[in-house]
């Protein structure tokens, strides 16, 4: 670093200072120059100029996807979603660093990014390892490390996969009545817990997420209605194992109407009226976890008692409802509305599946004789 003293033309004396400090993340070399007025002044500048030169130590015309990620990327991500960064550390792991860890930023191309691609096993896997890597490479734009976006370019794509059995989903709410009295008459065993955990999904058609976030606070029991506006998941160790987020879509923050059903069960809920309304044995928030094991445990109940109840996992507790509000009679536009849906498409393609009964009963009901 070097302080050189410099007289004005009108006899003022300042300090210039001047240094390199290091490369740009383009690799390009970097030098500064700043002018102060006093000597002192000039000294905390020549301060701040050593750190950033010591912070680039290492940096060079050559910069790793692996060098880019770990030290400038991933502490961007600091402020983001403990479930995003899990996402994000996921993808990185197991696809993007074997495909991409030692090569240059600027060596990145569209050939490398296909192998890439042509190692996932289904289409979602790897638009969703093109999504982080694009995410990366957006940053890196901005940082003038590359002059493009690859990831953005139309790739090869693997195929669908085999669609996920998602289980058993009941399509009418009359289905719904043997497991609706058998989790009535478990509520002597378990205080309500898991009545009140499915109607909240049976008649509600909350995601889990969004129930074990529930608080008190969101619940209007005279006026029937649930406010929405967090979510509760587990997240990997590192990131803290559990995290308090906000819902997935501004459409995802919504008021739910409230049947009389659910408002009764919470009613005759124990415990105080604040705080989780669904909750583990020491009173803290329930986690996913701990409300599978739980309903498995109802489920084993049922079994061991001779009841005969459909094994629905909670997560489909939500098909259900929408698939039944649909046979109801409901509107989708409405449905979509209620389950918190950024697109109506959604509704239908992911939420409702009537089976072939449903849709032959439709049509006894609606097409006359001729």
């Amino acid at each position: 670093m070097s302080i050189s003293k410099r007289r004005l033309s009108d006899g003022t004396t300042v300090y210039d200072v001047r240094e390199y400090v290091g490369f740009t993340l383009d690799g390009k070399r970097d030098r500064k120059s700043v002018t102060c007025r006093t000597l002192r002044a000039a000294k905390a500048e020549q301060a701040k100029l050593i750190a950033m030169r010591d912070s680039r130590r290492g940096r060079s015309g050559r910069c790793t996807f692996a060098d880019y990620v770990d030290r400038w990327w991933w502490p961007s991500t600091a402020s983001l979603a403990a479930s995003t960064r899990d996402t994000y550390e996921k993808e990185l792991r197991l696809r993007l660093r074997p495909a991409f860890g030692g090569t240059d930023m600027r060596d990145i191309t569209r050939p490398m990014v296909q192998r890439m691609v042509d190692g996932c096993g289904t289409k979602k896997v790897a638009e969703k390892a093109l999504g982080v890597l694009g995410t990366i490479l957006r940053q890196a734009m901005g940082d003038g490390l590359v002059d493009r976006n690859v990831a953005a370019a139309r790739y090869s794509m693997p195929p669908d996969g085999r669609k996920r059995d998602n289980g058993v989903v009941l399509t009418t709410f009359g289905a719904m009545s043997p497991l609706v009295s058998a989790l009535r008459r478990y509520a002597a065993v378990d205080g309500g817990f898991c009545l009140r955990l499915a109607l909240l999904g049976l008649l509600m058609g909350l995601r889990p997420e969004e129930r074990y976030g529930l608080d008190w606070e969101d619940v209007d029991l005279a006026g029937h209605v649930c406010h929405i506006h967090q979510a509760y998941l587990m997240v990997s160790r590192r990131e803290g194992v559990h995290d308090l987020k906000q819902p997935k879509t501004e459409l995802s923050r919504r008021d739910v109407p409230m049947p009389d059903d659910v408002a009764d069960a919470l009613r005759d809920a124990p415990g105080a009226r604040s705080g989780p309304v669904l909750v583990g044995a020491g009173g803290e928030r329930v986690s996913p976890s701990t409300a599978r094991h739980r309903w498995s445990r109802f489920l084993g109940w049922c079994d061991a008692e001779g009841i005969d109840v459909p094994h629905i996992t909670i997560e489909n507790q939500r098909h259900s409802f929408a698939t039944s509000y649909l046979h109801a009679g409901g509107r989708v536009e409405d449905l979509s509305r209620i389950l918190g849906h950024a697109d109506i498409v959604t509704t239908y393609r992911r939420y409702v599946r009537p089976g072939f009964e449903d849709a032959a009963r439709g049509v006894g009901g609606i097409v006359p004789r001729v």
